[in-house]
């Protein structure tokens, strides 16, 4: 598994997780996570993530700490870099839109999972 923390600044970071490769995954052939993570005094608190953990739907889905509610990205296609951007949406309304480039610039930095 590669697993890794992306700072965005020094109150929020990215957490990264791709596991092993795993037939059920139809696109990505493995199971992703990537965690929007606020740093406190106590520790690190979770914000938000995106995975593809349902194996009968091929694109990523969005879960939200504070509503416990799924949103689904609506993205037509597979495309990595179309992923991040919406992913980046999601994370630029909980972080807000003066942190929109140094959450740009850290989302840039995350691989694709395709192997």
């Amino acid at each position: 598994m590669e697993r890794g923390v992306i700072p965005i600044d020094r109150n929020y970071e990215f957490e990264y997780r791709y596991y092993e490769r795993d037939p059920n995954f139809k696109y990505f052939n493995r199971k992703f996570e990537v965690l929007l993570l606020k740093k406190n005094a106590l520790g690190r608190e979770y914000i938000l993530h995106m995975d593809n953990s349902d194996t009968r739907k091929i694109t990523p889905t969005v879960y939200k700490a504070s509503s416990k509610k799924k949103y689904d990205f609506g993205v037509t296609s597979l495309n990595w870099n179309d992923i991040k951007n919406t992913f980046l949406d999601f994370v630029v309304e909980e972080i807000g839109e003066n942190n929109r480039k140094i959450a740009k610039k850290a989302l840039g930095k995350l691989a694709s999972p395709k192997i």
